[in-house]
């Protein structure tokens, strides 16, 4: 494996490092909790993102309003494929992070009552203990979203 010359910026400090082909940005900054993802070159990348020679990299912390809004757009797949597995009928709408949080839309048949919204909780912190990988997904003709394993994501 070759050496990698990356500068890791925080702020206005520039912390030159050498590490080898593959680095993540995730291994960049191990133990960070705080860090959701990383910008280089002005663009947002997920953790799994291996660092290239040369290549200035931001850690983007979970409190930053991209970190939150990461954080919302994440946590809005979790929702939607939590409502899937407790009702397999529902079909989704949108699911956008907002200034202070997330909505996403849901067809359903009968209204959620508070004890579906109990169950879609527990259902999600279910997930969330599941430990499943979230990336940056992105295709030509859109730009780059989270993407989750839950696939029925139309109307029809």
């Amino acid at each position: 494996m070759s050496d990698v010359r990356v500068i890791i910026q925080r702020d206005s400090e520039r912390d030159e490092r050498v590490v080898t082909t593959g680095t993540t940005a995730a291994d960049l900054f191990a133990g960070e909790r705080s860090v959701i993802a990383a910008r280089v070159a002005g663009e947002l990348k997920d953790l799994s993102y291996e660092v290239e020679d040369g290549e200035t990299v931001e850690a983007v912390e979970i409190s930053s309003p991209d970190g939150l809004d990461i954080l919302r757009h994440s946590t809005a797949h979790v929702m939607a494929q939590a409502v899937q597995e407790l009702f397999p009928e529902a079909k989704l709408g949108i699911g956008p992070p907002v200034k202070d949080g997330f909505y996403y839309d849901f067809d359903v048949e009968t209204p959620f009552h508070p004890d579906d919204l109990k169950a879609i909780e527990k259902k999600m912190q279910e997930i969330q203990k599941r430990g499943q990988r979230f990336s940056a997904a992105s295709s030509p003709t859109r730009p780059p979203a989270r993407s989750s394993p839950t696939s029925r994501t139309s109307w029809s």
